[in-house]
This record gives structure tokens, sequence and C-alpha cells, in this order.
């Protein structure tokens, strides 16, 4: 990490700059993601498996038109 002061490198664990004594930032924790992706990938998933039912009843369950 860089000391904002004076562009010192630090190790991560550091709380003060070892050059300059100014007191350094603390790291932010990663954000943790959901093991299931998150509510807009299901979503998705649901829009794609409703019209590719959409289409294979189209196809497949249409109404036949016997010819006279």
């Amino acid at each position: 990490m860089d000391c904002p002061n004076c562009n010192t490198w630090n190790p991560e664990d550091k709380e003060v700059c070892w050059r300059c004594q100014t007191p350094l930032p603390k790291p932010k924790p990663p954000k943790k993601r959901s093991q299931f992706g998150g509510f807009s990938n299901w979503v998705w998933l649901l829009i794609v498996v409703f019209f590719a039912m959409t289409l294979l009843a189209q196809c497949f369950f249409s109404p036949q038109v016997i010819p006279q």
C-alpha cells in the first residue's frame, strides 16, 4: 500500500507509514459474492426458459390444419 502523504510503499499490515509516520488507511475487505450469482442471473434464466418453452410449444403443439 502506498502512503497517501509521501507515496512510499508500505506492507499491508502496517498502520503508519515507516517514512513519514502518517496513519495509513485501512484496506477494505473484498466484497463477498453469493454462491448462486444473484437475483438478476435467476431472472435472466427464467426469461430464457420461458422463451424456449414458448418456441417449443409453437413448433410441436401448433394446431394442424387439415386440407379439404
